[in-house]
């Protein structure tokens, strides 16, 4: 049985010694470095993909009188 393990380290400093630190308001966990002091996700959520919304926006922009 093969069993893998994921070794996070700080953005920041590449330290490896993290802690957990509760959890953002999204529900991300969150932790915090030892070493440098630094806080963060260690692997953000994916956010939706915007360019749709600004291709629409755009077309929208365009459509007027001209006038910008």
């Amino acid at each position: 049985m093969i069993i893998e393990t994921k070794v996070y380290s700080c953005r920041k400093c590449q330290s490896e010694d993290l802690v957990k630190n509760d959890t953002n308001a999204s529900g991300s966990s969150q932790y915090h470095c030892k070493a440098c002091g630094a806080y963060g996700v260690l692997e953000a959520k994916r956010t939706r993909d915007l360019a749709p919304n600004v291709e629409c926006l755009v077309k929208r922009t365009g459509e007027g009188s001209g006038d910008f």
